[in-house]
């Protein structure tokens, strides 16, 4: 939940006025934000953290019995995966692009800047391959988590179905994106498990909390 808290503000610092397909627009846009790459940087701890409590919650369901104990550890497996990925794409988007980015606002008009402008471009193009997959891998786990969740109690049945259903919307996003860059429809997708997986990984807080004040 800490993890949450941190994304929020951070999402509201990042530049998001002009429409982020439209790379010319953005890149001048981003060119102007002075607290960029350590807006990115708390972008990245706030998943990391967001990752440990993922892990811890597959790893206290790994002791199931059958199907469920075997999607927690793939589930686990996912986790760390998104978080690499997740890495990859904030060291391209948080310090490569902006780099790329400042060097095209300083070159002269020219050849010079037309060519700074394709490696932008490039860094672009690569960002979105990253989040694309950053979404998948993060439905999957989520789905193999929500799945994994008993339902012998009405909070784990209910928390089961919103992991599930945030997974899908994730892996759908993430599709999307691969195939339209940061369009509206992906920007829309979006916003389904952006409102409905804080509600999970508090009920999962929660489950985590309960499991333990019941063993001790």
């Amino acid at each position: 939940m800490i993890g949450v808290l941190v994304q929020v503000p951070l999402g509201m610092l990042h530049p998001h006025q002009e429409d982020p397909n439209n790379s010319v627009a953005v890149f001048q846009e981003y060119s102007h934000a002075d607290d960029w790459t350590i807006v990115h940087l708390g972008q990245f701890a706030g998943t990391l953290l967001i990752t440990f409590g993922l892990v811890s919650l597959a790893y206290s369901l790994s002791a199931q019995e059958g199907i469920r104990g075997t999607l927690a550890r793939w589930a686990a497996t996912a986790t760390v995966i998104l978080a690499a990925v997740f890495a990859v794409q904030m060291a391209v988007d948080g310090i490569a692009l902006k780099a790329a980015i400042d060097a095209w606002a300083a070159a002269p008009l020219g050849p010079e800047k037309s060519a700074a402008f394709l490696v932008a471009d490039g860094m672009r193009g690569l960002e979105k391959g990253l989040a694309a997959l950053f979404q998948i891998t993060n439905g999957v786990a989520l789905i193999a988590l929500g799945l994994a969740l008993p339902t012998a109690r009405w909070l784990t049945h209910c928390l089961r179905w919103i992991g599930v259903t945030g997974g899908l919307a994730f892996v759908i996003g993430g599709t999307v994106v691969a195939l339209t860059g940061f369009s509206t429809i992906a920007s829309n997708i979006a916003l389904v498990p952006t409102a409905i997986v804080p509600v999970f990984l508090l009920g999962a807080a929660m489950l985590m909390w309960q499991s333990r004040a019941d063993t001790t």
